[in-house]
């Protein structure tokens, strides 16, 4: 009590209108950092709302907020209220850019009832996440039963296997069966049709047979530069393949040289994802640091070993101008995916603040290329990668402001020197790893509902082996693999990539590697946001407010697991029993499936199915051991009356996939759920709320009507 007392009295001792001055004085010049979090924010309520407002809304709201900032800036309003008004024009102006790219990149998207169709098309690239289902990106040609108007511009073909002649720039005959991009698997889940608007894929699906070749017709100049450009990775990327024996690491130095990924074994990706790795198999930020950073050091050593260059010329800038065209070069080689541009943008923005004699790595230059890479793509603002690199490099960097450089003594001996030399850098690896890691840890948990309990371990591992072996000798086997230098470096970095691979397998199998988590609410996330980027971005003490938002993920309630949740088409279902839950069809549509269970951090127990469900011909009865009275039909087809009888029999609510005209008089009683409704309402989950109703929470009404819902 006394303590308490004690606390008490120093809280009303403290002046806190001169702490707030004080603290308000400390954030002088850090106005540009928040810019882009307000031209964020704005793009991010764009993107999130059911209706797609019109510009007769958007101009004149913008138009009042310019000018009344505008006003305060001639009447000279106190900084607070200036500052206010600058974050609303910003806001607004994301609304709009957002609005402008939405209809910038809008292109035909397949809505035919038809579902089998001849394609002719030309193969732009090879695409995959690993080698289990690789996948062609399509230029169509020729669509049967569609009309050149109405033809996507833009398909994504999933294959059994990847056939060895198929390379980018060849044109394609195949059968296929296509569909619209879908929808979220479950209720407020990642929206791949959204994705797919922005990227211009009018359609996705999956070839059943055989793929022949025709001859190649005249293409765009446009469309020409992109598949020479995606040849000529293909050819590095099988050149690779050839010259590593090892399969399972050619594939890993494929994707860590040109993006391409169709060769990476399902296993090593398991375990890359499991030990916190997985980062490096996509080009982003780490393979743009490593490239940049070797070209850059790399030159400036070169120059520096000529003394009248080094006194007489400005090599550091030179340096910085070669860094820059390695990385275009690298870019263009990677296939420019979306994480490697916002990469490639901020090492840009680096090497531009050398030559322009301005701090090359600072909040201030991270701010300007976030504004650069929402300018470019404002849809990236609600991507896991955009987030996580951003707040990642926001917290390394906010933690460089508040480092002090250790006190070095100036005669010590080498030994000795070399030792603290190569203690502090392990601390500062350490505290730059869990520094990145708790930045990031609040997207991991949203968007993966899970947690790599060991990620710092790996990631302080992998992180020399990478940029000191693997990059480097990656780079130089790769230029010179027509050369019979190119297979003894390629030697190396095969060995450093198989030491990775070790790695990630034995942290993977720790016990306790990867802690599964419900997904917390969307207001969680934007708290957490918040909280993390005012903890990066305001200085003094001021900034651990931002702690207890920062930890909002963490400590806000989660949802209770629904019942059952229902597959968009109604292919599949499945049931919740306590902790656990099953899958109806454990072999259709199992994507959806397990994004429901991590979504609910639920275990997965395929053994209580054939206990409790009787299923035969596309029809499961419950039996008696059913934890609920729901019948299902999952097959097109409309069941056969004997088969709708057993279901109103045995259940008290029933979904099927197909539309049934006539009912029995034995089913008037029962509800259903039928093809009508999944048209209407896409992927459900149900929560029964009494003996037998039950309460729907259904994806396609919180999609709204936006452009990319169809």
């Amino acid at each position: 009590m006394q303590r308490l007392r004690v606390w008490l009295s120093h809280i009303r001792a403290i002046d806190w209108a001169q702490s707030l001055r004080q603290s308000l004085a400390q954030q002088a010049g850090r106005l540009v950092l928040w810019l882009p979090v307000a031209l964020g924010a704005g793009c991010a309520v764009y993107l999130s709302l059911r209706f797609e407002p019109p510009w007769l809304w958007i101009l004149p709201v913008m138009g009042v907020a310019g000018g009344i900032y505008a006003l305060s800036l001639w009447r000279q309003w106190p900084s607070v209220v200036r500052h206010g008004l600058l974050f609303i024009v910003m806001f607004t102006l994301g609304v709009g850019l957002c609005k402008l790219r939405t209809e910038r990149v809008e292109a035909p998207v397949l809505v035919s009832q038809q579902t089998q169709f001849h394609l002719d098309a030309v193969i732009m690239d090879i695409v995959g996440t690993d080698s289990s289902e690789p996948k062609l990106l399509l230029a169509p040609l020729r669509l049967s039963g569609v009309a050149p108007e109405q033809t996507p511009i833009r398909v994504r073909l999933s294959l059994r296997t990847l056939p060895p002649d198929l390379t980018p720039g060849q044109a394609i005959s195949v059968f296929a069966i296509l569909h619209p991009p879908a929808g979220p698997s479950i209720p407020g889940g990642y929206d791949y049709a959204r994705t797919a608007w922005f990227d211009a894929v009018g359609a996705v699906g999956f070839a059943p047979g055989r793929i022949r070749t025709i001859d190649t017709p005249p293409l765009p100049a446009r469309l020409q530069r992109i598949v020479a450009l995606n040849h000529l990775r293909w050819e590095v990327t099988q050149r690779l393949m050839a010259q590593i024996p090892d399969t399972r690491m050619g594939g890993f130095a494929a994707a860590m040289v040109t993006g391409h990924q169709a060769f990476l074994a399902p296993e090593l990706v398991e375990d890359m994802r499991d030990s916190g790795l997985a980062h490096i198999l996509s080009i982003s930020g780490l393979h743009m640091a490593i490239v940049g950073g070797f070209a850059f050091f790399a030159c400036r050593g070169a120059l520096a070993l000529s003394p009248p260059i080094a006194l007489r010329y400005p090599i550091k800038k030179w340096a910085a101008a070669l860094g820059m065209i390695a990385l275009a070069l690298y870019l263009a080689l990677s296939g420019a995916p979306a994480p490697a541009i916002r990469a490639a943008v901020v090492a840009w923005v680096a090497f531009g603040a050398i030559l322009f004699d301005r701090r090359a790595l600072s909040l201030r230059a991270l701010a300007i290329a976030a504004l650069i890479v929402l300018l470019l793509m404002p849809e990236a603002v609600l991507e896991p990668g955009f987030q996580m690199s951003f707040c990642a490099t926001a917290a390394l960097l906010a933690l460089a402001e508040v480092s002090r450089n250790p006190v070095r003594e100036l005669d010590v001996p080498w030994w000795v020197r070399s030792w603290q030399g190569l203690w502090h850098g392990l601390k500062v690896s350490v505290l730059a790893s869990t520094v990145a890691g708790l930045a990031t840890t609040p997207f991991g948990v949203f968007y993966f509902s899970r947690a790599q309990m060991y990620g710092l371990l790996s990631n302080l591992l992998e992180a020399p082996i990478t940029g000191f072996i693997v990059m480097p000798a990656l780079a130089l086997g790769t230029v010179m693999s027509g050369t019979p230098f190119g297979a003894p470096i390629l030697w190396v970095a095969q060995q450093g990539l198989s030491v990775i691979a070790a790695i990630a397998g034995f942290v993977a199998d720790l016990p306790g590697a990867v802690l599964t988590v419900a997904a917390p609410p969307n207001l969680a996330l934007a708290l957490s946001t918040a909280g993390v980027l005012w903890m990066c971005l305001i200085r003094g003490r001021v900034r651990w407010v931002g702690l207890l938002a920062a930890l909002a993920v963490i400590y806000w309630p989660r949802e209770t697991a629904p019942d059952i949740w229902l597959e968009a088409e109604g292919s599949n279902a499945a049931l919740r029993v306590d902790g656990t839950a099953y899958s109806l069809r454990p072999t259709v549509r199992q994507y959806g499936y397990q994004l429901w269970l991590k979504h609910y951090a639920l275990n997965d127990a395929p053994q209580r199915g054939p206990q409790d469900y009787v299923c035969k011909s596309y029809v499961c009865l419950p039996t008696a051991t059913a934890p609920y009275r729901v019948g299902f039909a999952f097959g097109r087809k409309v069941p056969k009356p004997e088969q709708i009888v057993a279901l109103c029999q045995s259940a008290d609510l029933i979904v099927l996939r197909s539309q049934v005209a006539e009912w029995p008089a034995n089913c008037a009683g029962v509800n259903r759920i039928t093809a009508s409704d999944f048209e209407r309402l896409g992927a459900m989950e149900l929560t029964r709320s009494g003996s037998k109703h039950w309460h729907i929470h259904a994806a396609k009404p919180l999609r709204g009507q936006r452009p990319w819902v169809h």
